[in-house]
């Protein structure tokens, strides 16, 4: 049988080492690398192509989410499992809007982890049950608040939003939110977007009319 080669991304080097010593005993995997960064993982692909790479989130310089984005974009067939300690909704959606196949918290049995390795390699999505409850439980929460204009941004949206409106620059908004400063960016590009506003000043004021942020 042909063994699903994998590699593992997590900056922390007691973690890659616990989940490789756990894999090297699965027949069906092979770990054919390690990273402890994002940009490790992307200069490791020009070395060893896997078919799947579990990645963490919280990392520095480059998060897991802007690590998922980079592969899907040049190796769209390699399959991304986050494996994260993060199970909020808007993790989980940025994770999925960055192209992941498979999300599951780092406390996930080890006998799971191998049937999301081996799902998501043969072509399914795998969403671990606490990610999937979160994701149905933000659903129908959205759906029941029915506010006009506003169900439209995520939880993270909004905060960038306030923090934007209420004078942040891009560097203390992700300071603030333990994220990387071209994860805020692509957040106001969302948020421009969605909103129809064309630039600062037009958000600033739809900030203040749908009092987001009070003058």
């Amino acid at each position: 049988m042909e063994k699903i080669k994998v590699i593992i991304v997590d900056d922390h080097k007691l973690v890659t080492d616990c989940i490789s010593l756990f894999l090297k005993s699965a027949p069906e995997i092979e770990v054919v690398g390690i990273a402890h960064s994002g940009k490790g993982a992307l200069k490791l692909l020009g070395e060893v192509v896997p078919e799947v790479i579990l990645i963490d989130i919280s990392m520095p310089e480059m998060s897991g989410i802007e690590t998922t984005e980079a592969i899907k974009k040049k190796y769209p067939d390699i399959k991304v499992l986050i494996l994260s300690m993060h199970s909020d909704y808007d993790n989980i959606s940025d994770a999925i809007d960055a192209g992941a196949d498979g999300y599951v918290p780092k406390d996930v049995a080890s006998e799971e982890l191998i049937e999301a390795i081996s799902a998501i390699q043969s072509g399914k999505n795998f969403f671990h049950t606490t990610i999937s409850d979160e994701i149905v439980r933000n659903y129908s929460t959205k759906r029941k608040k029915n506010v006009s204009a506003l169900p439209q941004l995520t939880k993270r949206e909004l905060e960038v939003l306030q923090l934007f409106a209420e004078g942040y620059n891009n560097t203390e908004i992700a300071d603030k939110l333990f994220l990387s400063v071209r994860t805020i960016e692509s957040h106001k590009n969302h948020i421009l977007q969605k909103t129809n506003m064309k630039n600062s000043v037009e958000l600033i004021k739809f900030s203040i009319k749908h009092k987001i942020i009070e003058i």
